[in-house]
C-alpha cells in the first residue's frame, strides 16, 4: 500500500477532473457491443480469496450482468493532473499509480459513460447491484472474481477520495464513471458513480 500513500494526494484533484464524460448529452439508451475477448482457461486454487496472489497487470474486465467484456488499458494522470481514461468508449482504464486488482488496497478502473458516438462501455454501470460478480483477468491468465458490495453517486467535487483510492487491508476494486446531469459549461457530468467491489475468489492459470 506504500504506493497509495503518495498517490492519494494526487488523485484528490485528479478525481474531481475525471476525464471520460462526453462533450455532449446522449438521448439513446442502446449500448454499443464491446470487443469480445476470450478469457484464459484457468483452474481454481484452494487458497482463501484474501490470500496474497502474485497478480500481474490487469488485461480484461468482464461483467456478465451487463454483457461487458472490455480490454483494460493502463493509465495514470494527464498533463493537467486529471485521472486519465481510455481513448475510446469500448475499453476501460486501470489507474496504474494505484493498486493492482487482486492486491491489498483499493484498485480503480474507470470507463466512459458516453462519447460522441453515443452510450459507452459503462453506460449501464448503475444497473449493478450487491452480489453481482465482476471478473478481472491479468496478463498471466489468472482470473479474479469480485462481488459488488455497494454503489454510490457523488457530486463531482465532493467524493470520499480516501475511501475510493486510499489504503485498506482488504482487496477491493472500485469502478468509476460519470453520471448525473451534463454540465455544458464544464463539459462534464455533475456526478461520479462508484461501484464498490471486494475480492471473492482467485483462479490461478495452470494451477495443479
Amino acid at each position: 500500500m506504500n504506493n497509495m500513500r503518495w498517490a492519494l494526494p494526487i488523485v484528490c484533484t485528479a478525481f474531481l477532473g475525471l476525464v471520460g464524460c462526453s462533450a455532449q448529452s446522449v438521448a439513446t439508451t442502446s449500448q454499443p457491443d464491446p470487443e469480445k475477448v476470450k478469457m484464459a482457461e484457468t483452474k481454481s486454487t484452494n487458497s482463501p480469496p484474501q490470500a496474497s496472489v502474485d497478480v500481474s497487470a490487469p488485461s480484461q474486465l468482464t461483467i456478465p450482468k451487463l454483457d461487458i467484456q472490455a480490454l483494460i488499458e493502463k493509465t495514470g494522470l494527464t498533463n493537467d493532473g486529471q485521472m486519465d481514461v481510455p481513448d475510446n468508449g469500448d475499453d476501460v482504464a486501470w489507474f496504474e499509480p494505484g493498486t493492482k486488482p487482486g492486491n491489498e488496497g483499493n484498485a480503480v478502473i474507470a470507463g466512459h459513460v458516453d462519447d460522441k458516438e453515443g452510450p459507452a462501455i459503462f453506460y449501464n454501470l448503475h444497473k449493478l447491484d450487491k452480489g453481482d460478480e465482476i471478473f478481472v483477468s491479468d496478463e498471466s491468465g489468472n482470473v479474479l472474481t469480485f462481488v459488488v458490495t455497494d454503489k454510490k453517486a457523488y457530486p463531482r467535487e465532493d467524493a470520499p477520495l480516501r475511501e475510493i483510492f486510499g489504503p485498506t487491508f482488504d482487496h477491493h476494486l472500485n469502478l468509476i464513471t460519470c453520471t448525473g446531469l451534463f454540465d455544458k459549461q464544464n463539459k462534464t457530468h455533475e456526478e461520479r458513480l462508484v461501484v464498490y467491489t471486494k475480492l471473492q475468489d482467485t483462479k490461478v492459470a495452470n494451477a495443479q
